[in-house]
């Protein structure tokens, strides 16, 4: 008791700010969140400090908060937290039905489906029987069979939110044994709320069948008309509202439909959490579903940092410490029962290496769901308060134990990879390669996306558009293209496109500031990915250089040069130095540009390589005025590549262009040469040919100044 003892101390100066304040529940609930969430803010630093899930040091901070709860807040302070604590936790299940995703379960679905269902039942036979026995070992603890059954039912889930975080923490998204533990964790999360309420209404029997099955029938009901109905109309509504591109109102709608959706769920007798995550998995795979989800994550963690505090309050921490023997004896038995389990199942499913292991530590840490399986038990009278307290202390202490845990994942996969496992055997099993990969990924610009796209599907490239203008993806969807709807300076659009397997990120919409926005958030995602943005004018050109990234597009420099060269046509200017003015000024331009930038290995050396030819060779066209030198010779006699360093490379006569002449070409009147060799070379061929001398490099940097400027 002298732990209990200080933090008591620890919470008195609360306890007396509590007391000094008048008797006002408005005051005090006031008061009250105040405290829960600068606790909450202080314990989720600390716990990030310590590299351990935000939701432990919430957790840890309610406990405190609790302490000074019990002695200065009123019951209906109490009620109301424990109210918006319930609307946390159902914010929390809809978000994790929108992190829901067929593409997770695909690969992994024999281990996901079959190797969860299997574990689920052994679990809560296991959980069932650890009732049982405490039963007997502490008359009146539990209430017959039901009781029992709920036991085992909150025990059957791993924590899906724990183990998204610690995966995160450790880099290991997106590895195998990451998909099989996300997999098998959102099974076992969407079989939960049916044993629930089969447990709930075990005792009814006596009642009638037909009493006691009611709620699993309406249940039933309530999942098939989402599943129908409300995949079809609830994003159309979510459409309508998009339309109107205030993210204040599309917040407000999906916030509306997660709450809504619970209300009606409960209403048919089914949890509200449940039906708020099962309005998450119906809008997982529309088109909104990562919009909603990006919407959503700012209100979710206020609400759920206020459900894991008022969890901690509920724990009592006397309880706990006259009890830690045979709580953490539970425990273990628990967690055991579902991770030794899942352990054997991965491996007879042919998962080799860190695979069982990852299983057998990882998944350790009991579901969220659990606090509402108990809060249902306490309420329906299956539980009695001291269960309740040995229950949550139980839950409280494996979600506090699962990132530690976890950590023995690595250190015994070694020993056992050098001592046990004296040869390596690879795993039978591989993931399947992502719909998308090594793609391009197209961020805004309206047609200049359409006009990438269709280019890209000719060459049968995959590609990905993300457009946050509502109007736009509208259009793009009607005209067949892959696209994805939201803001993509956020990682979950982002990771949506799968920014982390493509190989090039295009950045065709304006706006500067958001580009670097996205090529930093692109970066982190993927620190290989190559970039190419559009830039307006040579300042936002300065400040993407300063990204390093691939390649810089200036579009309203490309259009200047096409006016351009519309006007000197117009002017009747020879094509020869329209030609050759235009390469010298976009030439100069742009190698401005490739100067200081950091391309990848191979490339910078290419380019290097390239850059150190720049001016050594150029292509220049020239124009063969009659009764010049070379009229009525062919390449051969001319000699030009042993009187003047060039090569003739293609020959344009009226309409029709010979590339790569052969050696018995002969040169007629009115010839235009594309010939390429050393600057002074070509112009001495051109001065001796009496042939125009294009534009000088000095007129192409006059132009190119008056360009940007411009």
């Amino acid at each position: 008791m002298d732990f209990y003892k200080i933090l008591t101390g620890m919470a008195s100066p609360f306890v007396t700010f509590y007391k000094s304040l008048p008797d006002n529940p408005q005051q005090m609930l006031i008061a009250a969140l105040i405290v829960i969430v600068v606790t909450g803010m202080i314990g989720g630093m600390v716990a990030k400090k310590l590299k351990q899930p935000l939701i432990l040091g919430y957790i840890l901070a309610g406990v405190f908060v609790g302490i000074a709860f019990k002695a200065g807040v009123g019951d209906a302070a109490k009620i109301a937290v424990k109210s918006l604590a319930d609307i946390g936790v159902a914010l929390l299940l809809f978000t994790m039905g929108l992190e829901f995703s067929k593409e997770d379960i695909r690969p992994v679905y024999k281990i996901a489906i079959w190797g969860t269902l299997s574990q689920v039942l052994f679990t809560l036979l296991a959980g069932t029987g650890i009732a049982y026995l405490l039963m007997q070992y502490r008359p009146g603890l539990l209430n017959g069979w039901a009781s029992c059954f709920l036991f085992g039912a909150a025990f059957v889930s791993t924590s899906t939110a724990v183990v998204l975080k610690t995966l995160e923490s450790k880099r290991r998204m997106g590895t195998l044994s990451s998909k099989v533990m996300i997999g098998v964790s959102i099974v076992q999360d969407l079989t939960v709320i049916p044993l629930m309420l089969v447990a709930c209404k075990l005792d009814n029997l006596s009642s009638g069948f037909g009493e006691a099955v009611r709620p699993l029938i309406l249940g039933a009901i309530f999942m098939f008309l989402m599943l129908t109905i409300g995949s079809k109309y609830i994003p159309i509504c979510l459409r309508r509202v998009a339309r109107f591109e205030s993210k204040e109102l599309f917040l407000f709608a999906v916030t509306g439909v997660a709450l809504g959706i619970g209300l009606l769920s409960e209403a048919m007798q089914v949890s509200f959490s449940f039906g708020a995550f099962l309005a998450g998995i119906v809008l997982s795979d529309s088109d909104y579903g990562k919009r909603a989800l990006y919407e959503m994550t700012a209100v979710r963690d206020l609400f759920a940092m206020l459900f894991f505090v008022s969890i901690g309050m509920m724990l009592n921490v006397p309880y706990l410490i006259q009890n830690l023997t045979i709580v953490l004896l539970l425990m273990f038995a628990t967690s055991l029962s579902r991770t030794v389990f899942l352990a054997v199942v991965s491996w007879l499913s042919g998962y080799r290496n860190i695979i069982p292991i990852a299983m057998l530590f990882g998944m350790f840490a009991t579901s969220e769901i659990v606090f509402i399986v108990i809060q249902t038990g306490f309420s329906a009278g299956l539980f009695t308060e001291h269960l309740y307290a040995l229950m949550l202390s139980v839950a409280v202490c494996s979600m506090i134990a699962g990132p530690i845990m976890d950590a023995l994942t690595g250190p015994v996969y070694d020993f056992l990879r050098k001592n046990i496992w004296k040869t390596q055997r690879n795993t039978d099993i591989v993931i399947p390669p992502p719909d998308l990969k090594d793609h391009v990924v197209i961020v805004g610009g309206g047609t200049i996306a359409r006009s990438i796209a269709r280019l890209l599907i000719r060459l049968n490239c995959p590609y990905k558009i993300i457009e946050s203008d509502h109007r736009t993806f509208q259009e793009n969807q009607k005209k067949g293209f892959d696209c994805l709807y939201g803001d993509p300076q956020q990682d979950v659009i982002l990771n949506g496109a799968g920014i982390s397997l493509a190989r090039i990120l295009l950045l065709a919409a304006p706006g500067v500031t958001e580009n670097l926005s996205v090529i930093s958030r692109a970066k982190q995602l993927n620190e290989k990915i190559l970039i190419v943005a559009r830039a307006d004018s040579f300042g936002e050109v300065e400040l993407l250089r300063n990204a390093k990234i691939f390649e810089i597009v200036q579009p309203k420099f490309e259009a200047g040069l096409e006016l351009t060269r519309q006007a000197l046509i117009a002017m009747n200017t020879p094509s020869v130095d329209i030609q050759n003015y235009l390469d010298a000024v976009r030439f100069d331009r742009y190698q401005i540009m490739m100067d200081g930038k950091n391309k990848g290995k191979r490339k910078k050396h290419q380019l290097d390589r390239m850059r150190s030819f720049t001016g050594l060779v150029e292509l220049k066209w020239i124009h063969l005025p009659a009764n010049c030198a070379v009229i009525g010779k062919n390449l051969q006699t001319s000699r030009l590549r042993s009187n003047y360093g060039i090569s003739v490379v293609g020959i344009l006569r009226g309409e029709d262009f010979t590339s790569n002449p052969r050696a018995d070409y002969i040169f007629a009147d009115d010839d235009i040469l594309a010939v390429i060799g050393k600057g002074e070379d070509v112009e001495r061929f051109s001065r001796d040919m009496g042939a125009g001398q294009g534009i000088s490099p000095a007129a192409a940097t006059q132009t190119n100044a008056v360009m940007t400027k411009a």
